[in-house]
């Protein structure tokens, strides 16, 4: 099976890995498209770094607004085991994604133990529910707390301004029942996701939950939209000081999410050389621009479009590697669940670096 091509040519992977490093030695403004576990997101980085380039995450649209929750405007914040082990009363906020619906319902069948240990009651706080968010609430049995008209924004907005005991025009259900909910509840936690709704209605979230803190203990949960992507912001953090959406221009990180937001920087051509890296499978570049590509894909056939494709294994499955996992909360270790031949980005990375002029590796 092959696993190198030089456009739609199959090639050994030595000489696609030189080919690939020609590329990158001639450009000026290389940028890096990265969605792959911490070993791959970390050689990635500091490739970048050594060629002066730019990276983001292929989701870098949905992860700059998760990222915002933290730089902009801040909040309190909790892990998951806290939360199920702590809290008697937990607010779904908007949607969640799917991927965590499993994570909630396993907190539906345990009761806290730690702290507050009242039976463990659920609400639901929505503007125009989904069909999703409502399926989610039903499951969990929760409690809804939501306007005929409102949107969510605006329900967190009436909600905070009810518990404060201030004149509200519009009423949301069972109010009452939250705010005696609310009188017993040692630990309320707020559960939500980047996707839940507008940043205005999660920061609004963040200031109901101050206002709680002033007379108890309050926090929330912060659920991202994807746990590889948020691996990858927490990965950049550690490494550079700033999340994705990072250049190197003048050697030293800056991090600016208007500047280095690598497609503007490809549709308005100030990129030279664009290096797609993506594991999942399936996933291909976005079109636009007609720079030239390297393509590092999980995949069994040359990329449309790129002057080079590599095919890569994703961590997890076809390799060991590192992965965050948002029912820790934190990072944790990958076996390959079915191991194959298919190199690890990190490696063919590893590679490219040693191909360039100078032969220098990439540091640890």
């Amino acid at each position: 099976m092959s696993v190198a091509w030089i456009g739609s040519q199959p090639v050994p992977l030595t000489d696609a890995v030189r080919n690939a490093a020609k590329l990158l030695a001639s450009s000026r403004c290389p940028v890096f498209t990265l969605d792959a576990d911490v070993h791959g997101t970390r050689s990635a980085i500091a490739l970048a770094e050594r060629l002066g380039g730019a990276y983001d995450h292929a989701a870098g649209d949905l992860l700059a607004k998760e990222v915002a929750l933290f730089t902009d405007h801040g909040g309190m914040f909790t892990t998951p085991g806290e939360a199920r082990r702590r809290s008697s009363l937990i607010v779904i906020v908007g949607e969640i994604p799917v991927a965590h619906h499993e994570l909630l319902r396993a907190w539906a069948d345990s009761q806290p133990d730690l702290g507050d240990r009242q039976k463990r009651s659920w609400f639901h706080i929505d503007g125009t529910e989904t069909a999703e968010a409502g399926k989610l609430a039903r499951k969990l049995k929760a409690i809804s707390l939501r306007g005929e008209v409102l949107s969510l924004p605006a329900a967190l907005g009436v909600l905070r301004a009810g518990l404060q005991g201030q004149r509200i025009a519009a009423s949301l259900t069972n109010i009452d029942r939250f705010k005696k909910a609310l009188t017993t509840a040692q630990f309320p936690v707020f559960v939500f996701s980047g996707t839940s709704g507008e940043t205005a209605g999660l920061v609004m979230l963040q200031g109901l939950i101050a206002d709680l803190n002033k007379t108890g203990r309050a926090s929330s949960v912060f659920l991202p939209a994807d746990d590889d992507a948020w691996g990858t912001a927490l990965t950049s953090l550690w490494m550079t000081g700033f999340p994705p959406r990072t250049g190197f221009s003048n050697s030293l990180p800056s991090y600016d999410p208007g500047r280095w937001d690598i497609q503007r920087m490809i549709r308005d051509k100030e990129a030279d050389l664009h290096v797609w890296m993506s594991t999942r499978g399936g996933e291909t570049p976005p079109r636009g621009g007609k720079i030239p590509l390297i393509s590092l894909s999980k995949t069994n056939a040359p990329t449309s479009g790129a002057k080079i494709t590599i095919s890569v294994g994703k961590a997890g499955i076809d390799h060991d590697g590192v992965s965050y996992s948002s029912r820790t909360g934190t990072f944790r270790a990958v076996q390959a669940a079915q191991p194959s031949q298919l190199p690890s980005v990190s490696s063919i990375i590893g590679q490219l670096a040693e191909a360039l002029p100078g032969k220098k590796a990439l540091p640890c």
